[in-house]
């Protein structure tokens, strides 16, 4: 399988926030809020490994959401990005792979 290399979580929501590569001004706000998603994955139910594993997709996608639901101060979206993500975590949690276990 020829799979794409995934850059680094905090590249990854900076682009999905639309904000380019070079400007690292937010990288410290936005690393505060994946470390607040992965808060509430593990809250939420998610194990603590799992919540950390950035090569896991859903992990990465839920930490996407979660990041855009957060950053910045009007943000007329929040509400259905965390309507988005309070789905995936009952979806993560309810999963043995997410919550249990051998969910390393």
């Amino acid at each position: 399988m020829a799979a794409k290399a995934k850059g680094n979580l905090l590249d990854a929501c900076r682009a999905a926030l639309r904000i380019p590569a070079f400007v690292t001004d937010y990288d410290e706000e936005i690393s505060d809020v994946i470390e607040a998603a992965r808060a509430e994955l593990v809250a939420g139910g998610v194990a603590d490994a799992k919540a950390h594993d950035d090569s896991d997709g859903r992990v990465r996608l839920a930490i996407k959401v979660y990041v855009k639901a957060n950053f910045g101060m009007d943000n007329p979206d929040s509400e259905r990005f965390m309507k988005s993500f309070d789905a995936m975590l009952t979806s993560m949690s309810g999963d043995s792979a997410y919550s249990g276990g051998d969910a390393s």
